[in-house]
């Protein structure tokens, strides 16, 4: 028989076994006593309360078994496989697959109810023997016939038997829980082992453990194409280098080709330009000419005429001038040959008178000189 078939088998036996300490005991004080009963089968609840979360446990236990046995080949995600494993023990496999600590979760009432069962029988001792001593004093104290003391001690000797049986029941129900406990516990114990087979092989991938020994390999490969990556590097900087000075020296002659073919469109369009501006200097030259020779015609003849009339206003006013001029000159002479006319015949009187007379006692004659000045001024007078 497999492992799993002989712990199925011990389970179910050392469940029937308490299932069957507890049906013995509590069938021997049916209706003899009512606490002893009551004891019993306050044990056997807990008993069951236990057998129940290891039955849990065992389903716990078995779907993960089950689904460590269809672990998808191959895997690309841890998600995709936590999905089949039971909720309760999804992140602790989680944890133990990725960072291969932690322990899966175990039982959590069952060790209590293990030393729960032992304190309910021994406090169902501690009760009978507290009835039976009881009624041994009630006894020896109420009668001296030893008949009667032995009448009377039969029912003390009764709570005995609740304090041993009580004991038994829960000695023997902790026992089976805890063999049960024990193999529930090693069921786990086998399932954490493929597990932990499961992770250091096919679920490897997904563990931190791997994961650093994949990064140190990346690093380690890293590190050993470092020296190679420096060498392409300076050879990549030597032909950059080149590839520059190559880059350069063509840029020079292209600047060198484009400099010369610029001067010579530069030079050829200078000349078109200088062709076009003389031919559109001397076409506009015509053009202005042959635009301003009526103008200048037309100003010329107009100059012409206002000249020709100046002239002969220049002409009219000459003539009217000249004739204004010598009617002036005539009325001059006129009135200056009057005025020399009326002089000579003053002056003639003025000599004449003069001839005649002289200075009395000196013999001199009179002196002329004011009427001279007279003459002279009207002589003046009439020039003008």
């Amino acid at each position: 028989m497999s492992s799993p078939s002989l712990n199925r088998l011990f389970l179910l036996s050392a469940f029937v076994l308490g299932l069957a300490a507890i049906v013995w005991v509590g069938l021997g004080f049916v209706g003899t006593s009512a606490t002893a009963l009551g004891m019993t089968v306050l044990i056997g609840a807990i008993y069951l309360i236990g057998a129940q979360e290891i039955r849990r446990f065992r389903a716990v236990t078995a779907s993960l078994a089950q689904a460590l046995a269809n672990v998808p080949q191959p895997l690309e995600q841890l998600g995709d496989w936590l999905s089949r494993v039971p909720p309760a023990l999804q992140n602790a496999v989680r944890q133990r697959v990725e960072a291969e600590r932690g322990a899966l979760p175990g039982l959590a009432l069952t060790p209590y109810l293990i030393g729960l069962l032992v304190m309910l029988g021994m406090l169902g001792t501690f009760l009978g023997m507290v009835v039976t001593f009881k009624g041994v004093v009630f006894t020896l104290e109420g009668s001296a016939d030893l008949q009667a003391i032995r009448s009377a001690l039969a029912a003390p000797i009764k709570g005995l038997g609740l304090a041993f049986g009580t004991s038994v029941v829960g000695v023997a129900t902790s026992a089976m829980l805890g063999l049960m406990s024990a193999l529930s516990r090693r069921e786990r114990q086998d399932v954490a082992r493929q597990l932990d087979a499961l992770t250091a092989t096919t679920l490897r991938p997904f563990s931190l453990a791997h994961q650093r020994q994949e990064t140190f390999k990346a690093l380690q490969q890293q590190a050993g194409a470092l020296p190679a990556v420096a060498n392409q590097l300076s050879a990549l900087m030597e032909q950059m280098e080149r590839r520059s000075q190559q880059l350069d020296e063509q840029l020079l002659a292209r600047q060198a080709q484009f400099h010369q073919e610029a001067a010579q469109a530069y030079s050829s369009l200078a000349g078109s330009v200088e062709q076009s501006l003389k031919e559109s200097m001397a076409a506009s030259a015509r053009a202005a000419g042959e635009s301003l020779q009526p103008v200048v015609s037309n100003a010329m003849n107009a100059i012409a005429q206002d000249t020709t009339r100046l002239h002969e206003r220049v002409g009219e006013l000459v003539n009217t001038q000249l004739t204004g001029m010598g009617e002036r000159l005539e009325q001059r002479q006129a009135a200056w040959a009057a005025s020399l006319q009326s002089l000579a015949t003053t002056l003639q009187a003025e000599w004449q008178q003069a001839g005649a007379g002289h200075w009395p006692a000196t013999g001199r004659r009179r002196p002329v000189g004011a009427n001279g000045h007279a003459v002279a001024q009207r002589t003046r007078h009439a020039a003008r």
